[in-house]
């Protein structure tokens, strides 16, 4: 799939449903005008969607879009659409600006202008043309009372949007530290909604209800210490890494000044030989010299200038062994700290649920009790539900019911133990790997850059010599060798 397209035209077709499209999370516009299609759906994954065109096509209704945030240009004109007030699902969108609705059979009521002029009041643009505040106003005057309860349902809706981006950003945040939905009962509540023997087993009521309200409590009593020191132990996490990669960027600093330094060195020694090099080589040119009296010392500057290329390659190599030893130690010791903390934290974690697990057998315990007690009595049961009166009923069929949901619990609360487990051991190896990779591959880039750097300089040196051999006869050139 073109997971990186951003705009798709499947305009003038025969398509009758709008599907496969899931993959294309990157795209911002969707033309699929002049089709078949008679249902808006399957549109959930476009979260980056701002323009749609579903013009002319055979949709009644307008749903199934309220994940399209990002919407800034809506076309649904020539449909099927017959109440007007259906537009007052385009309410949703903060961000749309542009609605085309010319063609659909409500557009033949007067007062269906009127009314998506009022009701729409973030749209500037209604089929193409600005809306005016008088034309609003108008429409406010003839629907105040529609409008007002409209804005009711709006404002609640904004609070359970505003309410729900805040619990996702405090999942998110408590996910970093792995203990994401421990914070409060909805983890246990999500237990029993998943567990439809206990689910069944709580409509019995009575003192059932407050013993499950009681195990709640006791729930969030010991995961709010998990979650509290999860918390804590990802900001000293934090702070550890910090401390670490300042550490091995003050060290990169020292070394990139100290090789800089070596380099200065090295470019004064190099200077004067190559004010000799220059000499022999004017000498020859202007013929004040034959190449076999230059020879000794042309040989002389060669060997001086391996000599201080070879102190430069010896000087760079060890200020890198160093800086990667140095970088070795504080990675060990990085990855020592950070095991060590991953290993309090599984520590703590191990006996908040085995807490759980202990919370989970009382209230099994207390729930086959409570049960007992209403074991075959028909009045007590007063309005149980049918299956559920079958059970309480038959005393082995109770009790086989009570140990599969205890079972069904356990392997909920194993479940939950063992991602955060795994998720922070997988942290914990993610990270030290990735600071070994970084550094390895540092390393290697600049063990390569010293190298390049060094065949640079000997190159510049063999050039220089070379450009004798442009007024030396072969044979002269080939008795001089690898001095040219």
């Amino acid at each position: 799939m073109l997971k990186s397209l951003r705009k798709l035209t499947l305009a003038h077709n025969l398509i009758e449903n709008i599907e496969n499209l899931d993959q294309l999370v990157g795209l911002n516009e969707l033309d699929l005008s002049f089709n078949k299609i008679e249902r808006i759906e399957n549109l959930d994954a476009l979260v980056n969607l701002e323009v749609l065109t579903l013009f002319h096509n055979k949709i009644r209704k307008l749903e199934n879009m309220d994940t399209l945030e990002n919407l800034l240009v809506f076309s649904i004109g020539d449909n099927l659409i017959e109440d007007f007030k259906e537009m007052s699902y385009m309410r949703r969108f903060r961000k749309l600006r542009s609605v085309s609705f010319k063609g659909n059979p409500c557009c033949d009521d007067p007062m269906t202008y009127q009314f998506l002029k009022s009701a729409l009041t973030r749209v500037t643009y209604l089929d193409y043309k600005l809306v005016t505040e008088d034309e609003r106003e108008v429409g406010r005057a003839v629907f105040r009372g529609l409008l007002r309860k409209l804005d009711e349902a709006d404002e609640k809706s904004e609070k359970e949007r505003v309410a729900r981006e805040e619990y996702e950003a405090r999942v998110k945040f408590y996910a970093l530290s792995f203990v994401e939905y421990l914070s409060g009962p909805e983890l246990i509540e999500s237990m029993f909604e998943k567990d439809p023997d206990g689910s069944l087993l709580l409509k019995v009521g009575g003192e059932l209800i407050g013993f499950y309200e009681q195990y709640k409590e006791q729930y969030v009593e010991t995961m709010a210490g998990l979650v509290e020191f999860a918390q804590n132990a990802y900001n000293v996490r934090q702070n550890e890494i910090k401390l670490f990669k300042d550490l091995v960027d003050n060290a990169l600093d020292e070394s990139v000044e100290r090789s800089k330094e070596v380099v200065a060195e090295f470019e004064e020694k190099k200077k004067p030989l190559v004010g000799q090099m220059n000499e022999i080589i004017s000498k020859f040119t202007k013929k004040q010299a034959t190449i076999e009296q230059l020879e000794p010392n042309i040989i002389d500057t060669g060997e001086s200038f391996n000599d201080i290329i070879y102190d430069l390659w010896k000087n760079l190599m060890t200020i890198e062994m160093r800086l990667y030893e140095r970088c070795e130690e504080s990675r060990v010791q990085f990855a020592v700290n950070m095991t060590e903390m991953i290993t309090k934290l599984l520590e703590v974690s191990r006996n908040a649920f085995g807490a759980w697990r202990e919370h989970e057998g009382m209230w099994s315990m207390r729930q086959f009790e409570a049960l007992s007690k209403l074991l075959g009595n028909k009045v007590m049961l007063g309005d149980a539900p049918p299956e559920l009166f079958e059970v309480m009923m038959d005393r082995d069929l109770m009790m086989n019911l009570v140990a599969q949901s205890l079972d069904n619990h356990m392997r909920f609360i194993d479940a939950r133990e063992d991602l955060l487990m795994t998720r922070a051991n997988a942290w914990r190896d993610d990270l030290v790997q990735g600071t070994n990779d970084n550094e390895i591959k540092r390393n290697r880039d600049r063990v390569l850059e010293i190298y390049y750097f060094i065949d640079n300089q000997r190159e510049e040196w063999a050039d220089m010599q070379m450009s004798m051999t442009e007024t030396v006869d072969p044979e002269t050139a080939a008795l001089l060798g690898d001095d040219f």
